[in-house]
């Protein structure tokens, strides 16, 4: 594990060197100028990146570019027609996986690691955006670094071929390191509150909960029935998020909610039970 965050550049750079062969020998500084570019601008034609990376020749960049595209590191992830000659339909490039494991190895790619998962569309997992806009809001910079350091440094201790591995299986592979991941001693997120129902505060999460989570429950309510006192105990809870504002202070609003509601319930069951 790092313990220094100001040797990150030196450690990251030889541990790239070690474990992704692009990242070793003459074309090694291309490839990481290429990856950087389409990480953190998201898919681009090969002029485009050619431009952005500053490599020189148009041509050296197209090599380049199809080499790593060759060894699963990019893929096409669209077409465009070119603003320039004959005005032809050509092939963007985007980061996969692979390329996005390795990319993070380069301190801006890593710093800007959210940004790169949104812009870069081959990067698909569930709930992709209710997941990063929760990142977002509930971890600073600093922290999200820690756990990226933390997790590439796994991934690429674990694995011992990186060339060998398939984009699929490199996603489940980040998928458990996350599960098992291992964070410095002390390590928490400064911005969630003692009393979790506090995020509903932040004028995002408010807004996850009634786009996302709060349609998943109303449509699964009726069918699930271990659900039954969590949600159809609620009647009308959706219409009670929905008329939620911030400077309601959400958090206290919806304890009063949920324990009017259970009291009701409680109370209701009771006398179900007396009767029957």
């Amino acid at each position: 594990m790092l313990k220094k965050p100001d040797s990150s550049h030196v450690y990251f750079q030889k541990l790239g060197e070690s474990k992704i062969p692009i990242f070793s020998g003459i074309a090694s500084d291309n490839n990481r100028l290429i990856l950087k570019s389409i990480a953190l601008n998201g898919p681009m034609l090969k002029y485009s990146i050619s431009k952005s990376a500053k490599i020189g020749r148009y041509s050296t960049t197209s090599r380049r570019i199809d080499n790593l595209a060759d060894r699963g590191y990019v893929a096409e992830a669209g077409k465009r027609v070119t603003e320039r000659g004959k005005k032809t339909e050509e092939s963007m490039y985007g980061l996969t996986w692979k390329g996005f494991i390795a990319s993070i190895t380069i301190d801006d790619v890593r710093a800007n690691m959210l940004r790169v998962l949104e812009i870069n569309p081959l990067l698909v997992f569930p709930e992709k955006e209710l997941i990063l806009s929760l990142a977002k809001e509930i971890m600073t910079p600093q922290e999200l670094e820690t756990i990226t350091i933390s997790l590439v440094e796994a991934l690429l201790k674990t694995v011992p071929d990186f060339e060998l591995v398939e984009d699929k299986q490199l996603f489940f592979m980040v998928m458990s390191a996350l599960v098992g991941l291992r964070l410095p001693k002390n390590f928490t997120l400064s911005r969630i509150p003692k009393d979790a129902w506090e995020l509903l505060d932040k004028p995002a999460i408010l807004q996850i909960v009634k786009e996302k989570i709060v349609p998943f429950l109303k449509h699964y309510a009726d069918g699930i029935k271990a659900m039954y006192l969590l949600v159809s105990a609620f009647e009308g809870f959706d219409k009670f998020f929905y008329e939620l504002d911030v400077k309601d202070q959400p958090s206290k609003k919806i304890k009063e909610f949920v324990e009017t509601r259970l009291s009701t319930f409680k109370e209701e069951a009771k006398e179900e039970e007396d009767h029957g």
